[in-house]
This record gives structure tokens, sequence and C-alpha cells, in this order.
């Protein structure tokens, strides 16, 4: 490890490693949870810290903390017992729940490059590894890294990633060791999976028109995934196909708060069908709520619609209400 490498949430992870156990409640209690989440993912990538990169890093503590002869050790099982010895329960299975969604190494290894550069270095692999890749990295980068693939090779791609199951620990590490020779950074193990829901998330966020393409190269090889994947991608205001009933049963389920927000920026055509479904008090309460919000950042908004989506998917797996929409240019999830 080299100190070039670290930034500041490795820098915190090195001082939260140093520090005697008894003070590092007190540091802990001092930062956000955002904070801890990083550091702690800082932690659990960290394998083992030399001396001397240490004394670098820490040299205004070296005073207080002493040096050491020896290597400091991080790893997930140390961030995890941080974590759970200094904060109360509900805090640590907050923040433990984000960590575990940062074990993913191939993200970690693929950070510091450009999706572009990621693309043009990845391209020539089979497009099982590239699916592999992919769904190992968040899915806004990945959107990127594959609007910068060949043409040919997109539908291909995305098709692999659909089809993703359960993959093996030690396929996972033989391409992490493949990406380290090509990235030059080392891995570690992942298991993260991909999915038709992983596939139609990253579509949701490469554009309408490119999607599109991509479905139906996708199609042309599996037309039932391209559906699967086309199901997956529905969008708040999709949600104006619902029948009558089906809007009703969702309307039950949305606090009158978070419908007000979501209407914020929803389609003319999805307000109308909200307005009809509910009773003329209700509707002005909900017009009233809208008023009274102000403005409001855009990704605020989509971030409640979205949780709404997730509602409308839960009854759907329920068999309380049909979904049958396909993607649309109002990409919210």
């Amino acid at each position: 490890m080299d100190l070039e490498q670290l930034r500041g949430p490795e820098k915190a992870a090195v001082l939260i490693l140093s520090l005697p156990k008894d003070m590092v409640r007190d540091f802990i209690a001092q930062l956000e949870d955002d904070e801890v989440e990083r550091i702690m993912a800082a932690v659990s990538r960290i394998d083992e810290i030399p001396p001397k990169v240490q004394d670098r890093v820490l040299e205004e503590f070296t005073a207080a903390i002493g040096r050491r002869e020896e290597a400091i050790v991080g790893g997930r099982a140390r961030a995890r017992r941080l974590v759970q010895e200094n904060l109360d329960p509900s805090r640590a299975r907050a923040i433990l729940d984000k960590l575990g969604q940062d074990e993913r190494r191939i993200d970690w290894t693929l950070r510091p490059f450009t999706p572009e550069f990621i693309a043009s270095t990845i391209a020539n692999e089979h497009p099982q590894t590239i699916a592999v890749i992919l769904s190992q990295i968040p899915s806004e980068r990945g959107a990127e890294v594959i609007a910068n693939l060949a043409e040919e090779t997109r539908s291909e791609v995305v098709l692999r990633l659909a089809e993703l199951d359960a993959v093996a620990t030690e396929v996972i590490g033989e391409i992490e060791l493949g990406v380290k020779e090509l990235f030059g950074r080392p891995p570690a193990s992942s298991e993260r999976i991909g999915g038709t829901e992983a596939a139609a998330t990253l579509l949701n966020r490469v554009g309408p028109e490119r999607s599109d393409a991509i479905l139906e190269g996708v199609g042309t090889r599996d037309p039932e995934v391209a559906g699967l994947i086309r199901k997956r991608m529905l969008t708040f205001n999709d949600l104006v196909q619902l029948d009558r009933r089906g809007m009703q049963t969702l309307l039950r389920e949305i606090p009158t708060e978070d419908l007000a927000i979501a209407l914020k920026a929803a389609t003319d055509e999805m307000k109308e069908k909200v307005f009809a479904n509910v009773s003329s008090r209700a509707g002005e309460q909900i017009r009233d709520e809208i008023e009274l919000l102000g403005p409001m950042k855009i990704s605020d908004v989509e971030k409640i619609q979205e949780q709404i989506v997730e509602i409308a998917r839960r009854l759907q797996e329920e068999g309380r209400l049909s979904i049958e929409v396909g993607g649309s240019d109002d990409v919210m999830v």
C-alpha cells in the first residue's frame, strides 16, 4: 500500500485502526453516519498497513499513540467489530447494511478510472466477464461504461448480465485477478450477482433511445429475457397504466405527504389519474400539500417516486395489483 493511494476515508481508517480501543467510541460518536459508512468501508478494504505508511499518515498523532513495530490490520471483520462495539445497535445495523454493499472489490479497483477508460480496457474481454464486472459497480457507472462499449457488444453484455444468477466466489476471484492485471490495483473477494433487475436498473440509466436499441438486440437473442428486463424498467409515471382498482390499492399504501412530493415532477396524465381516484377532499389535501412544499431538488422528488414504485412492485408480488408496462422516457429507477 502506497500513501499516494490513500484518500480521506482511507486515512481516517488508518487513524481508527491506530487509536486505543477506548478512544474509538468517542471518535466515531463525533461523525455523521455517512462519514462512518465511508470510513468503515475503507477499513474493510484494508488488509494490512505497513508501519512506514502509518507513520507518514499519522505524523501529528505519533506522539500520542507511539510508534508501532508491527503492521496494523484491517479487514471486513475488523470493520464490523468496530461498528458493533462502538455504536448503539440501531445505528450500527444501518451502517453495517450499507457497509455490506461496499464489499465489492472490483468496484474499489475501478473507482479511480473513468467509464470511458474502463470500457476501452475491458472491450476485448468475453461478454460474460464484462457482465460480471458491471454487476460489481454502481448502476450509474455501469450505464456509462456500457454506453462506451461498441454497439454490437452492448446487447450481448446486457443479456449476459440479465442471466447472471449466483456466481461462485472462485469465479469472482479469478475475474478480480484479471481486473487487477488490467488496472493495476489489488483485488479481494466479492459475491454480488446480476440478474434482470440489475440489467433493468442499468438500462434505465443509459437513456430511452439507447436502452430501446439494446433491448431490441437482446430480444433477437432471447425474447423472454428482453421481456423480463422491460417489465422491470418501471417508472413512477408508468403507474398511470394501472386500472382504477389497482391505482386505488396503491394510493391506500402511500402517505399523503409522499404522494404530494411525487406528483411535483409527475406528468399531467399521472396527476389526473391520481386525482380521479381519490375523494375531492383528499384531492384538495394533496394540492395543499404540494403548495406547502415549495421548490425541491429533483433528486429528492425522484427518491420518493422510486419508493412508490417499490411499493407497487411489492403489491404486484403479493398479487394485489397487476403492472403490465415497459420502459418510458421518464427514467426514475
